[in-house]
């Protein structure tokens, strides 16, 4: 499980950032089909800014990668302390990073910016993510 775990977890992180890796035209071009798609969501909650909706959309992405790369970081990390007795933390440190060299690698795209308040962003996702991860887990083990 462990090795499988492993697997997932860096394709995710290699999915992550090959969005990163995504000009900024074309970024914003992705962003404004999921606001197309939707809107009629948006302005049945009352919010009929495009920018407005725009934003949410970018952000609500950042957040749920890293929700998604913090469920994934608890399952190896629960393996690692099963199968290897060891300990999360080296391992969650180096997760914690992930962020901080996507925004690194933001740098270097064209039309794109590494945000200081996107680092912020994707480490809440992870951490809810993970969260998400012990709750499930506690659960299964329940029933």
């Amino acid at each position: 499980t462990l090795v499988r775990w492993a697997a997932a977890l860096g394709c995710w992180v290699a999915f992550i950032w090959g969005h990163s890796l995504i000009q900024g035209p074309q970024s914003s071009l992705e962003s404004g089909m999921v606001v197309a798609l939707l809107r009629p969501l948006f302005e049945a909650l009352g919010v009929t800014d495009a920018g407005l909706m725009t934003l949410i959309v970018r952000k609500g992405a950042h957040f749920s990668e890293y929700a998604v790369l913090g469920v994934l970081a608890c399952g190896l990390f629960h393996a690692r302390l099963v199968e290897r007795g060891r300990p999360p933390f080296p391992a969650a440190f180096l997760v914690a990073l992930v962020p901080v060299l996507d925004e690194c690698l933001q740098l270097l795209v064209p039309g794109r910016t590494g945000q200081p308040t996107d680092v912020l962003i994707d480490l809440a996702g992870l951490c809810c993510g993970a969260l998400l991860g012990v709750i499930w887990r506690a659960l299964r083990r329940r029933v």
